[in-house]
């Protein structure tokens, strides 16, 4: 039994298999930090621009004196939106018209900014309270009420309702005026004088007239020394004229007495 020579190739096959491996791990680190730099310069150069730059500044424009869909048409080409945030009274502002904006007008903005507006109603209006009966102090509080304010007042007299009542309204009731238009009222003083036509009393028989006149309440007086019979040749006051129970009456006779 002869010893085979030793192999002087065996003891060098386990360094080559270590290079491999370490030739395989070099390889694959730097694909990795290649695919890594190209992922990085790609995000940079391309992702975060997008992101942050994908969207060109605009200034808000003014949608003052516009309608909604006037203020929409202009807001879309800038890439902005509209949202309507609810609705005031404003006389200044016609009704359907914007009253405000948000952000204001020439406001730097970037991305798909929205633009939040209100809404004009347009001057406010109130209905006149029926006032006929109340107190003045009533009839200040149902006008204060009403969104309206009281005005002047006058005074006359009235069978329809008791001194310091209100008789009427100027507007009258349910007549609609802008808020805080003025309010004027007519108050009773109470029951008036009494008025009466005088009556044409020439020709008639100065006794009979004295008469009537005096139960009818009036006070009735003729001329010093001049006749108190006969037919009538001169009244006052003369026929016509608006009398009250309080007022004299002078009568002048011919003296001539009538058959």
């Amino acid at each position: 039994m002869s010893d085979a020579p030793a192999d002087p190739a065996k003891p060098a096959a386990p360094k080559r298999s270590w290079r491999k491996r370490l030739l395989g791990f070099v390889s694959v680190l730097a694909l990795a930090l290649s695919a890594f730099g190209t992922g990085l310069l790609i995000f940079n150069n391309v992702v975060m621009p997008r992101l942050i730059h994908g969207n060109a500044e605009v200034r808000v424009p003014d949608l003052g004196n516009l309608t909604l869909e006037q203020a929409e048409k202009t807001l879309v080409p800038l890439g902005l939106q509209l949202s309507r945030a609810g609705e005031r009274f404003d006389p200044s502002v016609p009704r359907g018209f914007i009253l405000s904006q948000d952000p204001p007008a020439d406001t730097p903005v970037r991305g798909r900014k929205r633009v939040i507006v209100v809404v004009s109603l347009g001057e406010e209006f109130s209905s006149v309270p029926e006032l006929f009966g109340e107190s003045v102090r009533g009839a200040q509080l149902l006008v204060e009420r009403a969104g309206l304010r009281m005005g002047g007042t006058t005074r006359a007299p009235s069978e329809d309702v008791g001194e310091g009542l209100v008789l009427d309204s100027d507007p009258p009731a349910e007549a609609v005026l802008p808020r805080e238009a003025a309010i004027g009222v007519l108050v009773s003083t109470g029951p008036g004088a009494e008025y009466y036509v005088m009556p044409d009393l020439i020709g008639r028989e100065i006794s009979g007239v004295r008469r009537q006149l005096e139960t009818f309440g009036l006070r009735v007086l003729t001329p010093p020394a001049a006749p108190t019979v006969g037919p009538i040749v001169f009244q006052q006051p003369a026929p016509g004229s608006r009398i009250t129970r309080d007022v004299t009456v002078v009568l002048q006779a011919t003296g001539r007495v009538l058959r």
